[in-house]
């Protein structure tokens, strides 16, 4: 029972997979995760700096 694609089957295969609940909830798993890192990444750099305020800074 393999996958069979005949004429432009191929594009209501991947119009299935694309708009299936789960792919929609991995690809917002996927955002979060980036904006998460990209939050981190930022503030770590930016703690360290002689602008950070009194309250975030280490002295």
């Amino acid at each position: 029972m393999g996958l069979r694609l005949r004429h432009n089957e191929w594009q209501r295969q991947l119009w299935k997979f694309v708009t299936h609940p789960v792919t929609e909830i991995l690809a917002l798993v996927a955002v979060v995760l980036v904006a998460l890192v990209t939050l981190v990444t930022v503030e770590s750099r930016l703690i360290r700096s002689p602008a950070a305020p009194v309250v975030f800074s280490p002295k």
